[in-house]
């Protein structure tokens, strides 16, 4: 059987098991829907499942691994994501004289109602010969009902730590529309360093916290800074285009 006879099943909001052929899955309905595994937990376990509260979504999503965690962390941060569900699908289909099951780790929906389904797994495990298979298996099947898919291995560790600090004035009403507005106003043309812009924000705004308002900005893409270098004072950040 050719891997674009791979069936699939999701739940919807409601609870409500669906299943149909993977190319014929809706997968905006996929993306609101519940979760079709949930990671166990026992005592012992190597990884560590858990929630992760997601503003993109407004609640909280369920992560199987670290490395899950640090993938919700940049999709929460990228703009251009609308809506992330985790354990999104069931998939079964033949893989030669084998019969394959999968459940692809997460599924992220663009503005442009475009979905990708991603799957996360330490580089160090890619050349295992069952790894390598599994997830070649599924690109294929993937490829063949027309929908977008990766596999994430990772992120550098001051991305990560830039983005959860960022992500401290994330949430929604913690800092005022007009604090986030006078950080992006204040900065000039060009940019300037954070120590900088907090200085002009004291001048004029009451707020009392110009570095979060400040973060809020860089969280909600209003002002940017470069990601791969520590987050200090003296970072530079400038309006984003």
């Amino acid at each position: 059987m050719e891997p674009h006879a791979a069936r699939a099943a999701y739940l919807t909001s409601e609870g409500v098991e669906l299943e149909s052929d993977l190319a014929d899955v809706d997968l905006r309905a996929v993306a609101q829907g519940m979760p079709v595994r949930l990671p166990p937990s026992y005592a012992g376990q190597r990884n560590y499942p858990g929630l992760f509260w997601s503003s993109t979504n407004g609640r909280h999503v369920v992560y199987e691994s670290l490395l899950e965690l640090a993938w919700l962390w940049l999709a929460d941060f990228d703009a251009s994501i609308v809506r992330v569900s985790a354990q999104p699908l069931r998939i079964v289909g033949w893989d030669g004289g084998r019969q394959r099951v999968r459940y692809p780790d997460f599924l992220a929906l663009d503005h442009s109602v475009r979905a990708r389904v991603v799957d996360v797994k330490p580089a160090d495990l890619l050349d295992e010969p069952e790894v390598k298979a599994s997830l070649s298996w599924t690109s294929s099947t993937m490829r063949c009902a027309g929908i977008d898919y990766s596999v994430w291995s990772g992120a550098p560790a001051t991305v990560l730590r830039n983005i959860r600090l960022a992500a401290s004035a994330r949430r929604p009403g913690l800092v005022p529309d007009d604090a986030v507005h006078a950080a992006v106003t204040h900065c000039p043309a060009g940019g300037c360093g954070i120590g900088d812009l907090e200085a002009r924000i004291r001048q004029t705004s009451t707020w009392s916290s110009p570095r979060t308002a400040i973060l809020a900005a860089l969280w909600q893409s209003l002002l940017r800074c470069d990601m791969s270098r520590p987050i200090t004072a003296d970072s530079h950040v400038e309006a984003a285009a």
